[in-house]
């Protein structure tokens, strides 16, 4: 069986063999055979071989090289990534930190035309209750606040000061149905209570139909009940009805502020002249 095997392919085994020891033979550092004829000839000869092998060399090289810069520009691009990312939240951090100087800076110009004592506060939680409008403030009992105080910022009223405790104090805004405040119409001096009536507006009440009052009046605290700064904004008349029957016009004033946007306000630190009455929770 073996010999039979053997009989039928020696010639293949013949050729792989002297092929074997002719690389082993003509493989050679350069100059193993300067001078001598036979590796001149086996150099010649195996010339193709040569190339083939050095072909084959080169291009796993190059695929191998391909390979590891593929690698280097992968873990590249995901450093770029990440100091990209970096970039963008220090980009962020710093705009953050530029736009609430800014708004500090706006609350220290305001606070000087107020010609009252004033607190700095940020705003820290927003009342979730549906049937209440409200925010806190991180200034309490410890900062001269107390219940009655008006809390503004230099676009308008924001509220009202409802309970404090050490370092926190509990705002009612001025769209809350708590809230009323005396009011006057800026372009005739009408005068009216402003109470709130949720989402962004409030009711002008007591306003005679002989009165005039239009849609785009600007409307400001007169500041008689010193639960605000006189002049301070309450907001722009939005709706004015003016029924068939009924003593008052029913007017719709929407706030000048946005309080979803508010982040710091000022407290006022004094008391309305007429005594404040801290209601039901």
């Amino acid at each position: 069986m073996v010999r039979k095997f053997f009989r039928k392919w020696w010639r293949l085994f013949l050729v792989a063999a002297l092929l074997a020891a002719a690389i082993q033979f003509f493989v050679r550092p350069p100059g193993f055979f300067p001078d001598q004829g036979i590796g001149r000839i086996g150099t010649y000869l195996f010339r193709p071989v040569y190339g083939g092998i050095d072909f084959l060399r080169q291009g796993i090289s190059s695929l191998w090289s391909g390979y590891i810069g593929l690698v280097n520009v992968s873990r590249e691009n995901r450093e770029l990534r990440k100091e990209v990312a970096e970039l963008r939240e220090n980009l962020k951090e710093s705009r953050d930190a530029s736009l609430e100087n800014r708004r500090l800076e706006d609350l220290l110009r305001f606070s000087k035309t107020l010609e009252k004592r004033t607190v700095g506060a940020r705003v820290v939680g927003h009342d979730v209750s549906p049937w209440f409008q409200g925010i806190f403030i991180d200034a309490g009992t410890g900062e001269g606040v107390e219940p009655g105080m008006a809390v503004v910022i230099p676009d308008g009223a924001v509220g009202r000061v409802h309970r404090t405790y050490p370092g926190l104090s509990e705002v009612i805004l001025l769209t809350d149905s708590r809230f009323a405040a005396d009011v006057i119409v800026e372009r005739n001096r009408v005068r009216a209570v402003a109470e709130g009536m949720g989402g962004n507006l409030c009711r002008l009440k007591y306003v005679s139909p002989t009165q005039e009052v239009v849609t785009g009046d600007r409307i400001l605290f007169s500041g008689f009940d010193g639960s605000m700064p006189k002049g301070t904004p309450l907001g722009t008349v939005v709706s004015v009805d003016r029924p068939r029957e009924g003593l008052f016009l029913n007017i719709q004033v929407a706030s000048a502020v946005n309080f979803l946007s508010v982040e710091e306000v000022l407290v006022v630190l004094s008391r309305p002249s007429i005594p404040f009455r801290q209601g039901k929770p």
